[in-house]
């Protein structure tokens, strides 16, 4: 039997993949920012721009990355995967003040002692629900812990896949008592396959673990979205041969899952797949090679994911697009994108519908720089924030750009921290009239989960400086070779 890493992608957000965006056969499953050195103007601090200062939560001496953030009223949730001294850790901070301090973190435990790494988190009036991969004795799986006191305390951590397979890349979703599982599985002939379970009694115990895919193909990181009894997973796999989008459904609360629905069902790699529901109103958006480069897609379905309409390409300008993210209010549809504007310049380039999905304006281009720009994230809260990772002022750093006009405009870009490290891997969400944000700022020795926030956000300055980005093609997700599970979504 192979090694874990012979199935899945080995990525390092500090190492430098191979430019192939020409290579026709592969699906993109990261994007990789490379250093780039720029010339800058001075920026304005975050205060001036109505953010916090930059509070490291993290120590200052750990190596702490993947950060992710759920804001619920005035509770803030922050989880990370922590490296100190040799110990491996899953992490949880909460604030309930609003991010103003945050109390004492708390380390969730693991499962067979093993490595932690992809840490999950979900939260659904009070309660607090984590997973994470559990790497111990050549095997890979998944972990699960739950607070019953807004994430104060936690249960001892259980494992709730199978311990005859290797799992990796979960992802949870919670709904009244239930919460939802899923995640990558390693089955026979050393493909993988997406498998699900479920609880009913609010993380007390859980089903035994389904296959909602079983193929001789490699299947994705699924997606996971659920309300009230409804639950839709989001692949991209190919097991018909090139790699396509699939959505399957679920209206019993994960009891059955219907069919999978082919979504992009073309010729060309589709993959990177993301979804909003809004009532019987499914959206999805990919990248796909079928144009002959990689493009970014749109489709929609009006009865609950049963089919769903022809794709529209929304970049369509001959050069390479991905990994979109999506956002919706009302009749609005907002979907955002890194895009190739020449082999060395990447900007964050925005569509919007104002019909639902039917029919999108011409792309912006949000960043509008001669360098490069990545890893959108986009939030909307009456006002539409788009923000990304930037390298203008000499490492790489947070922006952020707004909209006040429903996506019709934007205002310039500021610079959300700026100092001597980088940052990666921002997350950011609104909340109560209020913009949050998290990343991993890496130094030398060390690298630590940071957080800001701002009430009063107005962009004031003008368009960044230049920056480099390199973006990598690589085919469908491996484990890597430290944990055979470090390739992050």
């Amino acid at each position: 039997m192979t090694e874990l890493h012979d199935i899945f992608l080995k990525q390092n957000y500090l190492i430098m993949l191979d430019k192939a965006m020409c290579m026709q056969k592969v699906i993109l499953a990261l994007l990789v920012l490379f250093f780039g050195i720029s010339l800058s103007n001075a920026f304005a601090d975050s205060a001036s721009v109505g953010f916090t200062s930059p509070t490291r939560i993290s120590s200052s001496t750990d190596n702490s990355t993947i950060p992710q953030l759920i804001v619920s009223g005035n509770n803030v949730y922050l989880g990370w995967i922590d490296h100190t001294a040799g110990k491996f850790g899953a992490i949880l901070a909460k604030s309930n003040d609003g991010g103003s301090s945050f109390e004492k973190q708390v380390d969730l435990g693991n499962v067979n002692s093993g490595a932690p790494d992809n840490i999950r988190i979900a939260e659904f009036q009070g309660n607090v629900y984590s997973v994470w991969q559990s790497y111990s004795a050549n095997k890979s799986s998944i972990a699960f812990a739950k607070s019953s006191d807004n994430g104060t305390t936690f249960s001892s951590p259980k494992q709730i896949s199978d311990p005859a397979k290797d799992s990796a890349f979960p992802q949870i979703a919670a709904y009244g008592n239930n919460v939802y599982v899923t995640w990558l599985g390693r089955t026979t002939n050393d493909v993988t396959n997406v498998f699900f379970t479920k609880s009913s009694d609010g993380g007390a115990t859980f089903s035994t673990p389904i296959a909602i895919t079983a193929h001789s193909g490699n299947s994705g990181v699924p997606k996971i979205y659920a309300t009230a009894n409804n639950v839709y997973l989001m692949w991209e796999d190919n097991s018909a041969k090139n790699f396509d989008v699939y959505l399957s459904t679920s209206s019993d609360s994960g009891n059955t899952f219907d069919a999978p629905v082919d979504i992009s069902n073309n010729v060309g790699d589709s993959g990177a797949p993301q979804m909003i529901i809004d009532g019987n109103n499914i959206y999805a958006t990919w990248m796909d090679f079928t144009p002959g480069n990689f493009d970014v897609m749109f489709s929609k379905s009006t009865d609950g994911g049963q089919t769903f309409a022809k794709p529209v390409n929304l970049s369509v300008d001959g050069q390479d697009s991905g990994y979109p993210q999506l956002a919706a209010a009302g009749n609005n549809v907002y979907v955002t994108w890194t895009n190739a504007v020449s082999d060395k310049n990447y900007d964050i380039f925005f569509a919007k519908s104002a019909d639902g999905g039917k029919t999108f304006g011409q792309p912006l281009n949000v960043s509008n720089t001669v360098g490069a720009s990545g890893w959108p994230q986009m939030a909307v809260d009456g006002n539409v924030y788009i923000s990304w990772v930037d390298n203008t002022p000499g490492p790489y750093a947070i922006y952020i750009a707004k909209s006040t006009d429903n996506g019709n405009s934007f205002e310039a870009p500021v610079v959300v921290n700026s100092n001597a490290n980088d940052s990666w891997y921002n997350k950011m969400t609104t909340s109560q009239n209020a913009v949050y944000l998290t990343w991993a700022e890496v130094g030398k020795n060390s690298s630590s989960i940071m957080f800001s926030k701002s009430t009063t956000f107005v962009p004031e300055f003008g368009p960044v400086a230049s920056l480099v980005l390199i973006i990598s093609v690589m085919s469908i997700l491996v484990i890597s070779q430290r944990s055979g599970l470090k390739a992050r979504i």
